[in-house]
């Protein structure tokens, strides 16, 4: 932030009243007839809710024996079908680490889902800390450029890497709750309004920002994908080491498990903002939309990169004999062929019908009821990879399932993108967002529990996109009640002076954000470039730990450099 915006903020002088206010009556958080009860309840809320933790989830983390075993023997014992005879005796060859991945079963949901939840616990404990620093001193808070970096990944990446390597992650929430409670009570409460039925400035400032038709960034948005996007990077590569629980893995065909639902994610996310190109457009009292013609060819000269992206992956995984699990996408598929395809099936979906859930309902229950009603499961499980259709069927048929996913993560992107009108109605949304997430637990629900349809991220059946849509809807609802919680504590002062880079999105997040296909590219080229340079399964923890913690290091350096130097790719 330039010095010429410091002095303006100090020389306000009602943010010099607040910042005055600040430092000699709420330097420390002071027990009294208001803030006890709040007190004594975050007492019992805060270990209830680690006692919930390890209730919920007893018994799902694997204990490792007292006695050296072989790699055979513990496997077999917790693969019931993935006999030790099975095992290549060479734990360095393309076979074992091929088959290391194959035949899992991954883990229960509620492990998943409170593996995943950290990230908005993280989200919170940075979020509070950065509203207490910012009202303590606001000019002082925009001068901490590095430091705030430094505070990021700490908060981000320290209890991701910690979670999801099954390291300590009942210390991780109780940490990241803990340090989040106590900067949530360091944040002052804005100055009480004494007649209660005048105007909230807040809410007369937010009017007054409102351009009819304009869609501006929205910070939880922002965090929420980059934050899923850094989940998706890491474990691409932590996967190959031992430190990361097998469980966590893609599983084989039918189950759940934390890539799989990262992998769901990744979509989903993409498809909240991808709405925005398709969103109307305001040209004073016109409003403007775009033909389908001109949609096709925009989302043809989107997938063409990406799409070319993907025909070099192949290429080289071929040259050089990289290992494949050929029941994830396919023997040729890959991930970056289903990403290109979205944006040019996307505008057929809309021109069916304007209700994008709707379509992506109907998507989902035909495709399900042709995978359960007619030989096409079957032929889908067990079939011969005799030619290039049935070698990649997995990659041919799951992109129903990812383009309903896509389309559901618009439906909900069409509802939070737009810029609201009043203050009262950008709260409304969290309404909006909850009854989105019951409907789609409720239609997982129906399909898992009453039709007894096991969720398949390998084929992205109708339980699987479910889910997803679910547990997204979930975490971005979260997301939405952090920032309207801390924020309507900031005073109309400070919200007329504007906020300094870093307060709204973290800066490493706002990067990754950026330039979230540049860093998936990125993250890929390192994690084969470290697979074929590096034995992988016989690196020690330590090892490990230092190998991922520079992996995450390099794939963030780039986003981090075209971040500084204003450069947006894609």
């Amino acid at each position: 932030m330039a010095g010429g915006h410091h002095d303006t903020l100090l020389k306000d002088p009602a943010i010099e009243e607040w910042v005055w206010m600040r430092q000699n009556t709420h330097r420390y958080f002071k027990i009294n007839r208001r803030t006890a009860p709040t007190l004594i309840a975050m007492g019992l809320v805060v270990p209830a809710i680690t006692f919930y933790f390890a209730y919920v989830t007893q018994g799902m983390t694997t204990i490792e024996p007292k006695t050296k075993k072989s790699w055979a023997e513990a496997y077999a014992e917790s693969n019931d079908h993935r006999m030790a005879d099975t095992v290549p005796s060479d734990r360095t060859s393309k076979a074992y680490k091929e088959w290391r991945v194959s035949n899992l079963e991954g883990s229960g949901m509620t492990e998943i889902h409170v593996v995943v939840s950290t990230l908005a616990l993280a989200y919170w404990c940075w979020k509070c800390k950065t509203a207490a620093d910012f009202h303590r001193d606001p000019g002082r808070f925009a001068a901490r450029g590095w430091q705030r970096l430094l505070l990021e990944c700490v908060v981000f990446l320290v209890p991701m890497f910690l979670a999801i390597t099954d390291q300590h992650l009942y210390a991780v929430i109780v940490a990241l709750v803990g340090a989040g409670t106590y900067y949530r009570w360091q944040i002052p409460d804005p100055p009480v309004r004494h007649d209660k039925w005048a105007p909230d400035p807040r809410a007369d400032e937010y009017a007054r920002s409102y351009v009819p038709g304009k869609t501006t960034p929205k910070p939880y948005l922002s965090i929420y994908r980059a934050e899923m996007m850094l989940l998706t990077c890491f474990c691409i590569l932590a996967v190959d080491f031992d430190v990361f629980p097998l469980r966590f893995a893609k599983v084989e065909t039918f189950g759940t498990s934390v890539m799989d639902l990262g992998v769901g994610s990744f979509v989903f996310s993409a498809g909240v903002v991808g709405v925005k190109a398709f969103l109307p457009r305001r040209a004073g009292d016109k409003v403007i939309t775009t033909s389908l013609g001109h949609q096709l060819r925009a989302g043809l000269w989107t997938a063409l990169p990406v799409l070319a992206l993907g025909a070099a992956r192949l290429v080289l995984t071929e040259s050089v004999d990289y290992q494949k699990h050929a029941s994830e996408y396919g023997t040729h598929w890959n991930f970056f062929f289903t990403l290109g395809l979205l944006p040019v099936f996307v505008p057929l979906g809309m021109c069916v019908c304007s209700n994008l859930r709707v379509t992506a309902t109907v998507l989902l229950v035909l495709y399900q009821g042709m995978y359960s009603l007619t030989p096409l499961g079957r032929w889908l499980e067990d079939a011969e990879r005799t030619d290039l259709v049935s070698a990649n069927r997995e990659g041919i048929f799951s992109f129903v399932g990812y383009l309903a996913i896509f389309l559901l993560g618009m439906s909900l992107g069409q509802e939070v993108l737009p810029d609201t009108p009043t203050l009262k109605a950008r709260r409304m949304r969290l309404v909006s967002v909850l009854g989105v997430w019951v409907t789609a637990f409720a239609s997982f629900v129906l399909a898992n529990f009453v039709l007894g349809i096991e969720p398949s991220r390998r084929f992205a059946n109708a339980p699987y996109a479910f889910w997803v849509a679910g547990f997204n809807s979930a975490m971005l609802w979260l997301f939405m009640l952090i920032e309207e919680d801390v924020d309507s504590k900031l005073p109309p002062a400070l919200t007329r002076a504007g906020h300094p880079a870093g307060y709204d999105v973290p800066v490493l997040l706002e990067a990754v954000n950026r330039n979230s296909l540049t860093t998936f590219l990125v993250a890929n080229l390192l994690t084969g470039a470290i697979n074929m340079q590096i034995e992988t399964l016989l690196c020690s923890r330590a090892t490990s730990t230092l190998v991922l913690a520079g992996y995450v290091l390099l794939f963030l350096l780039p986003p981090l450099l075209l971040y500084r130097a204003g450069i947006r790719i894609r």
